[in-house]
């Protein structure tokens, strides 16, 4: 079916949650970077964990999806969604693993950021930038 292509910009809101979609997949690449460093600089402290294999495909997951929440396609702010409600169930497991200050202020900015952006998305403000689309 061919649908006419009637491209409107993004919404503040919109373009708000996806820079706060993009965020997510910006502190993701920082924990890879991290890994690898730990790797170079001391192998012998290096682990692996779910983490490890979870943060790169997740940074590239959370970019796409930046980009197809943008376009304003509607499942795109479902999929995000679920992607988020099961990163924040994770953060749980993190929370009460590691009681350091530091790892705990960084989840709970991840908790926070991920609240508003869904705010966001859900938003009346954002609902017409998802009905144009439906692809």
């Amino acid at each position: 079916m061919f649908v006419a292509n009637t491209a409107k910009a993004a919404t503040p809101v919109v373009l708000v949650a996806a820079a706060g979609i993009g965020a997510h997949a910006f502190n993701h690449l920082t924990v890879v970077v991290e890994d690898v460093w730990r790797l170079v600089a001391t192998p012998e402290a290096a682990t692996l964990n779910p983490g490890t294999f979870y943060h790169p495909v997740s940074a590239v997951l959370y970019v796409w999806l930046a980009a197809k929440v943008h376009s304003g396609r509607r499942w795109s702010r479902v999929a995000i969604t679920v992607l988020l409600a099961f990163q924040a169930i994770g953060r749980s497991f993190v929370f009460a693993a590691y009681p350091a200050v530091e790892v705990r202020a960084d989840l709970v900015c991840g908790w926070a950021l991920s609240a508003v952006v869904l705010c966001l998305l859900w938003s009346p403000a954002a609902r017409g930038h998802f009905a144009r689309r439906t692809g």
